[in-house]
């Protein structure tokens, strides 16, 4: 982990330019970026754990980190949520001050504005515009956590590896990659759905016979991209 100097108004930009601080007035975004620094990681690293996150709020502002949890007599592993640019981290250490044990690894070179823990149950008692777009943010992430558990309860391996892909279909992109989960291991995709990376290769495999998917380095295209949305809405 690196920390680096503080450098405000590039952190006025980021922060007044997040969906999650839009609502709040210039003079306290620029009050609150005082208490702001900036830390690294690099892939692979571990960049926080229940310890740190009791200390400190994390903004991310580059790269992906995976939160997942493992099963210490199995081996397993389950990956809850990926964090990206614009993921608060943690909220439920924020809501409960309690700790939050998960385990957590960057996926890619990350940065994120670390803000002290303290401060940031201020921005919530002093700051009532905040609340405004943190709730929504809490109701998508306990809306998200819902529909992941019902999938793996009613849900087949083959119909959530479909919802993946299709969840995260860019649709806007000429290049038919995938948003989020692009350049993942097969093993992490596995571990997104619930399942064991032999089931998800056996389900790759079908829907690369099927002209649906290419698959070059590891890297998933999506050739075609109607066909999987049909298909995802016939199986699940």
């Amino acid at each position: 982990m690196k920390k680096l100097s503080s450098n405000n108004e590039n952190y006025y930009q980021v922060v007044a330019g997040s969906t999650h601080f839009s609502t709040m007035q210039e003079a306290a975004i620029r009050e609150l970026i005082t208490h702001f620094h900036l830390e690294t990681w690099r892939k692979g690293s571990i960049p926080f754990d229940e310890f740190t996150t009791l200390r400190k709020f994390y903004v991310i502002l580059k790269g992906r980190v995976k939160v997942y949890q493992v099963n210490e007599n199995t081996g397993k592993e389950y990956i809850i949520e990926i964090l990206h640019k614009g993921s608060l981290f943690d909220i439920i250490c924020l809501l409960d001050g309690q700790q939050h044990f998960v385990l957590t690894e960057a996926l890619d070179d990350v940065e994120a504005l670390v803000a002290p823990m303290h401060i940031a149950r201020e921005w919530l008692r002093q700051h009532p515009d905040f609340n405004q777009t943190l709730l929504p943010y809490l109701g998508r992430k306990m809306r998200f956590l819902e529909e992941n558990s019902t999938d793996l309860a009613l849900l087949s391996t083959w119909a959530r590896t479909l919802k993946l892909f299709t969840k995260h279909l860019d649709r806007n992109a000429n290049n038919h990659k995938l948003k989020l989960i692009n350049n993942l291991s097969h093993t992490d995709l596995a571990n997104i759905i619930g399942s064991a990376r032999n089931v998800l290769n056996r389900h790759l495999q079908k829907l690369k016979k099927e002209d649906i998917i290419d698959i070059e380095r590891s890297q998933i295209y999506i050739k075609n991209a109607e066909a999987l949305i049909q298909k995802q809405r016939r199986d699940s």
